[in-house]
C-alpha cells in the first residue's frame, strides 16, 4: 500500500511563526483558454526537508546530497504514546528500535494528524530534545523524518537543529498519516525534494510503501 505522508500545499494552511504564507493565483489565457497558476511559497512550507545549510553556513545544500538519500528502506519509530511530549534519548531508547548506520528513521507520534491546524500546535506538539538529537546522531542515520516539532520554539539558538544538521543529517518535517505507517517496523520511503541545488530546504512529496498486508 502507498501512503501519502505529505501535507497538501494550499492557501490558508498553518505556517511556522514568521514565515510568509503560501499564495497562488490562477490565470486563464485570453487567446488559448489555457489555465496556469503562479504560486509563492517558503522552502519550509508544509512537509519539507531541511538540508544542513539551513543552519550550517558551509554545510551541504540539497545539491550536495546524493539522490539515493531520498528513497529506500526506512525504519519506523512508533512514538504515538509520546504525542505532545518531549522526545528525548530515553524515549527513543525505550521505543526498542534497532538501527544501523545509514538507516532512514521515521519518528511518528501522530501530532500532525491530530494537532496541525490548531492555534497552539507549535506550543503543544511533541518536540525533540538535545539528548534525543544526540541519540539520533550517534546512530548515523541517512535522514530523520518526524511528524511533530524538530525542537521546541523556546530556544532561539536552535540547538536540536544544529546537532542534527552539523552532523550532516537532513530532517524531513511535518509528515502525516502516522497511523497508516507506525505499526510497521520498516517501509520503503521516498521524499524527493525539488531539483534546486543551491537551496537549504525544499517541499517534498513524502510517500511510504508498506508491505500491503498486516503489520
Amino acid at each position: 500500500m502507498l501512503v501519502d505522508m505529505t501535507l497538501p500545499l494550499e492557501e490558508g494552511m498553518q505556517l511556522f511563526p514568521g514565515l510568509p504564507s503560501f499564495e497562488s493565483e490562477r490565470s486563464v489565457s485570453d487567446e488559448t483558454g489555457a489555465i496556469t497558476r503562479r504560486f509563492a511559497s517558503s522552502t519550509h512550507q508544509g512537509t519539507h526537508v531541511d538540508a544542513p545549510r539551513h543552519y550550517v553556513p558551509d554545510g551541504p545544500t540539497l545539491g550536495d546530497l546524493g539522490l539515493d538519500r531520498w528513497f529506500g528502506a526506512a525504519t519506523v519509530v512508533d512514538l504515538r504514546d509520546r504525542r505532545g511530549e518531549p522526545i528525548d534519548a530515553e524515549a527513543l531508547a525505550a521505543s526498542g528500535v534497532d538501527t544501523e548506520p545509514g538507516d532512514r528513521l521515521l519518528l511518528l507520534t501522530g501530532d500532525v494528524d491530530h494537532r496541525f491546524g490548531d492555534r497552539d500546535f507549535f506550543e503543544e506538539a511533541a518536540h525533540l530534545t538535545v539528548s534525543g538529537a544526540e541519540w539520533l546522531v550517534d546512530r548515523e542515520p541517512a535522514l530523520v523524518g518526524n511528524d511533530f516539532l524538530t525542537e521546541a520554539l523556546t530556544d532561539p539558538e536552535r540547538p536540536v537543529h544544529h546537532t542534527l544538521l552539523e552532523a550532516g543529517v537532513p530532517v524531513v518535517e511535518y509528515l502525516c498519516e502516522a497511523d497508516a505507517v507506525a505499526d510497521h517496523d520498516s517501509v520503503e520511503f521516498t521524499c524527493l525534494p525539488l531539483n534546486a541545488p543551491a537551496f537549504e530546504a525544499s517541499p517534498v512529496r513524502a510517500v511510504a510503501r508498506t508491505d500491503g498486508g498486516d503489520p
